[in-house]
């Protein structure tokens, strides 16, 4: 049980101080990020309760065996089931912290921060039910499902960091978690697909962690706090 327990939190906080000191001029109050760590955990329950409510329906009834539906049927339920619900999950986790005023964005960076640690939060508990409940003791998960969460949410934490650090409204904050939906189902769709090769899966995530870093240098270069450039530099 401890090493279980250690295999779920370490990498998840591995990865979130890498995030927490990407923020190179300004950044948060390390309590607000734990914070929103933790309420990416409970984020884990929420999902729970979506799936089985919408595990009710006819059509989801017939993905018992995920591995017997045409690969149509697992596309749907890839993108319709798994990655809308858990991106939404984390998001309203997100969201309730920025919304009440618990957050406070003083650069655009901050959306990727914030949503690193609601992705990785919810990322540990995931990981915790699934060696627990399903004694699926698998280690490299651990590893690579902080990981990949980070990369989906990102999406969605850029697009909040230019919305509400430079109030560009609503749209761009849901063309962002519409996003990371797809990316998120399309990465388990190829997984679940007999028709397209998993090795897919390690290019996905290579261009999704270029667009994370490219992203971040960007929204670092709109910090207000960033040092003026000495003469001769750009």
């Amino acid at each position: 049980m401890g090493i279980i327990f250690v295999a779920c939190f370490a990498p998840s906080l591995a990865f979130l101080g890498y995030f927490y000191i990407r923020d190179e001029y300004e950044r948060e109050p390390l309590h607000l990020v734990l914070a929103v760590y933790g309420g990416g955990m409970l984020a884990g329950p929420l999902s729970l309760l979506l799936f089985d409510l919408i595990e009710r329906t006819n059509f989801y009834a017939d993905l018992t065996d995920i591995d017997l539906v045409p690969d149509f049927k697992k596309l749907i339920y890839a993108v319709f089931a798994i990655a809308l619900i858990e991106e939404l999950s984390k998001f309203l986790v997100f969201w309730w912290f920025v919304d009440r005023k618990h957050v406070d964005f003083d650069e655009p960076v901050d959306g990727v921060v914030y949503a690193a640690a609601a992705a990785l939060g919810f990322a540990t508990i995931e990981n915790w039910y699934f060696m627990i409940e399903f004694d699926e003791a698998v280690w490299a998960r651990a590893i690579t499902l902080p990981f990949n969460h980070v990369l989906f949410s990102s999406f969605w934490g850029v697009a909040a960091g230019l919305a509400y650090y430079e109030n560009r409204g609503p749209r761009l904050l849901i063309k962002g978690l519409a996003l990371g939906i797809v990316f998120h189902g399309l990465y388990d769709y190829i997984l679940f697909s007999e028709e397209v090769s998993n090795l897919y899966v390690g290019p996905l995530v290579v261009v999704l962690w270029l667009w994370v870093s490219v992203s971040i240098r960007q929204l670092l270069n709109r910090s207000p706090y960033r040092p003026a450039p000495e003469a001769g530099e750009t």
